[in-house]
């Protein structure tokens, strides 16, 4: 029986490994290239490229921490919690970006507004 566990944990392993290496790169690179606007017009063709790589990104080293401390194999354990603090770091930096550049809030009326029945909204009143 722990031969078939060791088995499985180093084939759940390689994969997190070959998403994370050659995958996640992948989707990131076809997002970038979709979105890339051409003769000037606006495309947002490459967000559900993106959207997919952030998601593996984060995935699979949860994935592989899960499977390698489960599996007791240490290297492997640090190695997919680094990648997980990895994607923490960016998707905390992307935070802060939207979070910086949230629009502003719409304004207030800067007249009387009347409403039906009687009742006024005036600016300072």
């Amino acid at each position: 029986m722990g031969e078939v566990r060791a088995l499985w944990t180093s084939v759940v392993l390689a994969l997190c490994v070959v998403g994370l290496v050659l995958v996640v790169p992948f989707l990131v690179l076809q997002g970038f290239l979709r979105s890339v606007p051409v003769f000037g017009t606006s495309s947002h063709d490459g967000d559900g490229y993106l959207t997919w790589a952030a998601w593996l990104g984060a995935g699979l080293p949860l994935i592989g921490v899960v499977v390698a401390a489960l599996g007791r194999r240490r290297g492997w354990t640090w190695f997919f919690a680094l990648c997980l603090l990895v994607a923490a770091a960016v998707a905390g930096a992307k935070w802060v970006d939207d979070v910086r550049h949230a629009p502003p809030p719409p304004p207030e009326p800067r007249h009387c507004v009347e409403h039906s029945g009687g009742g006024t909204e005036c600016p300072g009143g």
